[in-house]
């Protein structure tokens, strides 16, 4: 078949079977039913908490299924939820709670960066200071082993 699709930016096999990619007519947007990257969902825990509520309602043969399918769940999911419950992990916080986690993490993540610049910082000094090694002993023309000193 010789004609372009009408959606999208695939290329099209030409008569002698090879894949011409000029032939999409200058269209370069993607196609809208795909993203670019797929992104992974989040549930919070009072949707968790509510999904746990109704699945232990279920008691009738396909009701679970019907949930599931309602939700767009799997059933793993599911479990992972139950197993996250059994844990104590769904637990949910009040707002000062959250609000002294999330002030806690940004302050983790502020002196991880700072030790990482410090980091970066000392490890640039070194490297300046063996390049400044290697130029002195070449000029003295002192050999530097590659051996591992014991």
């Amino acid at each position: 078949m010789n004609t372009p699709f009408s959606i999208g930016s695939h290329p099209q096999p030409s008569s002698n079977g090879t894949v011409d990619s000029s032939r999409n007519h200058g269209s370069t947007r993607p196609d809208p039913q795909v993203s670019e990257r797929a992104t992974r969902r989040r549930f919070t825990v009072a949707y968790k908490l509510r999904i746990l509520k109704e699945a232990d309602v279920c008691h009738q043969p396909g009701q679970l299924g019907a949930l599931l399918r309602r939700e767009g769940l799997y059933s793993a999911t599911l479990a992972s939820f139950r197993k996250q419950q059994a844990d104590g992990k769904l637990i949910v916080k009040n707002a000062p709670q959250l609000q002294r986690q999330r002030q806690d993490k940004a302050a983790k993540r502020q002196r991880d960066a700072r030790r990482m610049a410090a980091l970066e910082a000392e490890n640039q000094k070194l490297r300046l200071l063996l390049d400044l090694q290697k130029k002195v002993a070449a000029l003295l023309d002192i050999p530097l082993s590659t051996e591992p000193v014991e």
